[in-house]
């Protein structure tokens, strides 16, 4: 399936418009490519959700996916396949917003896509080219679900770790600071973006916590010696994107971090038969 880059909203402020597909035989050829346009009742379902929303959105930035996404993740909850680390509990929505106004409502049928490293800053199915470890059809940390619903999903995974691969001259090496990838596929429209923690929790965890205490230190294949762990502010992709850190709280002592993600929307129309 084809799949249009639009611009995703995550809370209130830059909106981008809908399109009303045509009917008749436009119509018959849009079903049989699997493109059915908008339905006149979904196109009022969509103006009644704009004035009853109840999530606020703002504009979310694009941003590039790495070098270490696959396609046809594993459909689960529960992504760390016991690899050490500290538990959280990741909890995403994905709300749609139509133009003028600020308020969005829940996306259900929705693809929610995630990865990240362990606390060693490893990926799983990766050769030993680009990290110490190779973890070829490995398949720890990442996953995807469906919204349902609230266009909420959760999934139950550990705290990454920072991460370095080498780099061309003039930077050398190309240090990461903690963070999770996310892709979101709705109809067409398919948002990639980064989710981000507070430096001061992660500052605690590598003082205190194994096995992040153990990799302040890191290097890569390419490098010629270690380097240290960086903070939001020093990475290029944090600040290029002017991203701010997931609220993280604990919750009868797991760490719960929340993100709404959005979608200017026209109406919930999902797939469902994206992942085969």
């Amino acid at each position: 399936m084809g799949v249009d880059r639009r611009i995703f909203l995550n809370g209130a402020g830059a909106i981008v418009g809908c399109t009303l597909g045509r009917v008749g035989l436009a119509e018959a050829e849009a079903a049989r490519n699997g493109r059915t346009p908008i339905t006149k009742q979904e196109w009022g379902e969509i103006i009644r959700g704009g004035t009853t929303g109840t999530l606020t959105c703002v504009q979310t930035p694009e941003v590039v996916e790495g070098p270490f996404y696959y396609e046809s993740s594993l459909e689960r909850r529960s992504l760390a396949e016991s690899h050490a680390g500290e538990p959280l509990r990741l909890g995403i929505t994905l709300a749609g917003l139509i133009p003028g106004g600020s308020r969005c409502t829940p996306l259900s049928g929705a693809i929610i896509d995630v990865w990240h490293t362990d606390a060693a800053g490893l990926y799983s199915n990766v050769g030993s080219d680009l990290q110490p470890v190779d973890t070829v059809g490995q398949t720890f940390l990442r996953g995807h679900q469906v919204t349902d619903d609230r266009g909420y999903v959760e999934f139950e995974t550990i705290v990454p770790g920072w991460e370095i691969v080498a780099a061309r001259p003039p930077v050398v090496a190309a240090r990461r600071t903690t963070h999770i990838h996310v892709k979101a596929f709705h109809g067409r429209q398919v948002l990639t973006a980064q989710l981000y923690f507070p430096d001061q929790l992660i500052d605690d965890l590598y003082t205190s916590v194994e096995p992040y205490k153990s990799h302040q230190l890191l290097t890569a294949p390419g490098l010629t010696r270690s380097y240290e762990r960086i903070h939001n502010a020093e990475d290029l992709f944090y600040t290029s994107s002017k991203s701010q850190p997931m609220t993280v709280t604990r919750e009868k002592g797991v760490l719960v971090a929340k993100a709404t993600l959005g979608v200017a929307s026209q109406g919930n129309r999902g797939f469902k038969n994206y992942f085969r």
